[in-house]
């Protein structure tokens, strides 16, 4: 029983592996880049991109990512309400440890959307990941695409992938139990477990399949006008009447960047 026990441990221990995850990316180093090009670093293309999300959802630990919290930012309130139904469609977000306090990656991001899901992929520098927006996913492309963009989004939803990489190809030559090897191993930008965990200024995750949690009001004057009216809307207009509609439509509480909770729908 403690021997089955042990060995059910081991395994748990190596799924959250950056060994194992650059020796992942390393076998799957033909799928970077261009057909028939070698791959030094650059873009890894679709499928290198897919390759780099199934390596992190094979070796991450997700009992400590699951511990983060992710907020994904916006300087407008009508661009919320976008989301409204996108839960299934992935955010880029950052990241921050239970219990501190939210930053907003720019000052023009005045507004955080607090939501739980699956992280995907995670980096401690969003240039590490450089995902783009949403919108990247679905404009500029002939209608054919556009079409196949917008079912896909109805249904599955929009799946976001980095478009930087290094190339992996000769970490297959680490060897594990090594210990330069293991320090090389943990040379990379993403964020696999609590001992990768060295965030940057502005961090990356992709969050799939989330729920809202609350929306982070960043500026201070909105701040104080949001609690000297605990009744909502009132005679709000524009800017303000969209956020507490926001979460209304949401059904999330507002907070300060500070956690504490400053209106309840």
């Amino acid at each position: 029983m403690m021997a089955n026990l042990l060995r059910e441990y081991i395994r748990e221990l190596l799924k959250e592996d950056p060994m194992g995850f650059v020796q992942d990316l390393a076998a799957a180093s033909d799928q970077f880049g261009e057909d028939g090009k070698e791959f030094l670093g650059g873009n890894p293309g679709k499928s290198g991109g897919r390759a780099i999300k199934r390596a992190f959802a094979a070796n991450a630990d997700y009992n400590f990512l699951n511990s983060l919290d992710t907020v994904h930012w916006t300087g407008d309130t009508y661009n919320l309400a976008t989301l409204v139904g996108r839960s299934r469609d992935e955010l880029s977000t950052t990241m921050t440890l239970p219990g501190e306090s939210f930053s907003s990656p720019k000052p023009a991001l005045e507004l955080g959307l607090w939501i739980k899901g699956r992280i995907t992929l995670a980096a401690n520098n969003q240039d590490d990941l450089y995902t783009g927006t949403y919108f990247d996913y679905m404009r500029g492309r002939d209608p054919e695409q556009f079409e196949k963009d917008k079912q896909r989004k109805a249904s599955s939803g929009v799946n976001k992938r980095p478009t930087v990489s290094k190339d992996y190809s000769r970490y297959a030559k680490l060897k594990r139990g090594n210990e330069f090897h293991e320090k090389l191993a943990r040379k990379i930008p993403y964020v696999l477990d609590q001992s990768t965990w060295n965030p940057a200024s502005v961090n990356e995750a992709l969050v799939d399949n989330w729920q809202a949690k609350g929306l982070i009001v960043v500026p201070q004057d909105i701040v104080e006008i949001i609690k000297d009216n605990p009744e909502g809307q009132g005679d709000s207009m524009g800017w303000l009447k969209k956020l507490y509609e926001m979460a209304e439509a949401f059904d999330v509480p507002m907070y300060d960047t500070g956690r504490n909770v400053i209106w309840r729908p």
